[in-house]
């Protein structure tokens, strides 16, 4: 169960009279995967019926503006209808800090393994996104309270992620900065690159991971993405860099590997079908044991 009061809103409908109701809202819908509605009423009153996958009725409750109304959860069917003609209510969504980003500012969700690792850190750890790109990793972070160091050779991603981090009044440090010259300055607990190391000069790729290696705090994490090419999945596209097998872990011998894989997985790149391109992935989350 998510807890409600971790959620954050993420945009607000108009203000609706009983007469402007859009109709897709009196007939049977649903809430996207990802997203909580919460209706606020401000007079009058309102019909909120649950519905089955059919639309049968399950239940159906009057609210008005001194209701505790609660949330609709994600994907529940459901209609509303005017109670009284004085009605005034509006219509808020809310989501996950996760997909924050993603539903309001239309940026790619945040990675999943940075999902997965966030738990790990402790509170206000100092993070090093390597490849931020406009910042779907480092606004999660930075929203979870950490200091985030977000680098990337391409500026107008950085100026829309300060943008973004200007509007939510998030703290932020940004730098231009090609990983390729392997010259990461700072000491940091979470050093993640995700999905970036293809884009790289292959001849750089050690010299890029000692230097993260080196520049990680003693009990620190490296989460890293990339794709790979090997005779069973050869890569679909032309990267300048894929890993071969076990060739990512192999950096990390003396680090303590928490998760290690190389399954297929899917980029949010399309083929001329309409289909997202499956390739296979080394996905590395490893902790630095010792200087």
């Amino acid at each position: 169960m998510v807890n409600t009061k971790t959620l954050l809103p993420y945009k607000t409908m108009p203000v609706w009279t009983a007469q402007s109701i859009p109709k897709a809202f009196l007939e049977k819908h649903n809430t996207k995967e990802g997203t909580w509605a919460k209706l606020t009423i401000l007079s009058g009153s309102l019909v909120f019926y649950q519905l089955s996958p059919d639309g049968e009725e399950i239940s159906r409750h009057i609210f008005d503006a001194s209701s505790d109304i609660p949330f609709v959860d994600p994907q529940v069917w459901h209609k509303v209808s005017p109670n009284s003609p004085d009605l005034s209510c509006y219509l808020t969504f809310y989501c996950q800090k996760e997909d924050y980003f993603h539903k309001k500012y239309g940026l790619t969700r945040t990675h999943s393994e940075v999902i997965a690792s966030a738990p790990l850190l402790s509170e206000k750890s100092n993070i090093l996104d390597l490849g931020c790109g406009q910042g779907r990793n480092s606004l999660y972070l930075s929203l979870l309270g950490h200091q985030v160091t977000s680098v990337d050779s391409n500026g107008q991603s950085l100026v829309a992620l300060e943008n973004m981090a200007l509007e939510e009044e998030l703290p932020y440090n940004i730098k231009r900065y090609d990983i390729n010259t392997a010259a990461i300055e700072g000491h940091y607990d979470f050093i993640l690159s995700t999905v970036v190391f293809m884009f790289l000069n292959p001849d750089c790729i050690s010299d890029i991971i000692l230097q993260m290696q080196s520049h990680t705090q003693i009990g620190g994490y490296n989460p890293i993405v990339s794709a790979m090419d090997t005779a069973e999945n050869p890569c679909p596209l032309p990267f300048p860099f894929t890993f071969k097998e076990g060739q990512l872990k192999s950096y990390y011998n003396d680090w303590e590997i928490i998760k290690y894989n190389e399954n297929l997985g899917e980029l949010h790149r399309v083929d001329e079908n309409g289909n997202r391109l499956k390739l296979q992935f080394a996905t590395l989350l490893a902790r630095k044991l010792r200087s």
